[in-house]
């Protein structure tokens, strides 16, 4: 399993938000991050509330449309920044 650490999960939104990420394998990559993670692991708000939204980045609204799209991305990559800087 890749690292969850600030690089790898800026890495993650920025190929998700460009498109070169499908959202299905963004979301597959943070739900084996999540279920991975030990108890007492010290991860920071930061990357919780990335994985936590990378992990939806796949829900449907209706049959074959997604509930998030580029924009979200976007703004899920730039809240991530700030937040991790």
């Amino acid at each position: 399993m890749e690292a969850t650490d600030r690089s790898t999960v800026d890495s993650k939104l920025t190929a998700l938000a460009n498109g070169s990420l499908d959202p299905g394998d963004a979301a597959d990559w943070a739900m084996t991050a999540l279920r991975d993670m030990d108890d007492d692991e010290d991860v920071d708000d930061a990357v919780m509330e990335a994985l936590d939204k990378l992990s939806g980045a796949d829900l449907l609204s209706g049959p074959g449309t997604y509930l998030h799209g580029p924009a979200d991305f976007r703004t899920w990559l730039s809240e991530f920044r700030a937040a991790a800087s």
